[in-house]
């Protein structure tokens, strides 16, 4: 944060959308937190339960401390390996949005470097533009339809019952 990409490179990112730039280019805790403040308080209602794996930087005391204190929200865990079975993004919208990433990949005209050569290697940050905008277009055709979907292709009711653990009788 405050390095070169996010001075010179953010402000040329289509406006509308939320972008966060990380070291390592990977969730930690500070995206995490600007997601939640910026992205989730604006659309979730008051009193909401926000269901998360286990990924340390989704269930910290700074993630529970801004889903409760800030977001009026409850932040629920699910069980841990439980993902594959009962998180909804990722079984039925991340599948979708990958092949639509795909799609708007092969499909792309090359991207020019910067003399306008096709023969001359574009930038890093024409890379990350380019994948950007892509991921923009493929976002896009992900439909409120394939979301809900995700919910009941999860069946998210019979998903908790698998992935709890069951007491055992102490007897």
């Amino acid at each position: 944060p405050g390095g070169r990409i996010e001075t010179s490179e953010l402000p040329l990112f289509l406006r509308g959308h939320v972008y966060a730039v990380q070291q390592k280019a990977w969730m930690d805790n500070t995206v995490w937190n600007y997601y939640l403040r910026t992205l989730l308080a604006n659309n979730l209602s008051d009193h909401s339960v926000v269901l998360l794996d286990n990924f340390a930087s989704h269930v910290n005391d700074d993630s529970y401390r801004i889903v409760h204190e800030e977001l009026g929200s409850l932040l629920c865990p699910i069980p841990p390996n439980a993902t594959s079975i009962c998180q909804p993004l990722d079984v039925g919208v991340m599948a979708p949005f990958k092949r639509y990433l795909r799609d708007a990949w092969l499909t792309e005209e090359m991207i020019d470097g910067e003399d306008g050569d096709d023969f001359d290697t574009p930038t890093a940050g024409q890379k990350r533009l380019a994948m950007v905008k892509r991921a923009i277009v493929a976002w896009d055709r992900v439909s409120p339809v394939d979301i809900l979907m995700s919910f009941e292709k999860v069946d998210i009711r019979m998903s908790f019952e698998k992935a709890l653990p069951v007491p055992t009788n102490t007897k």
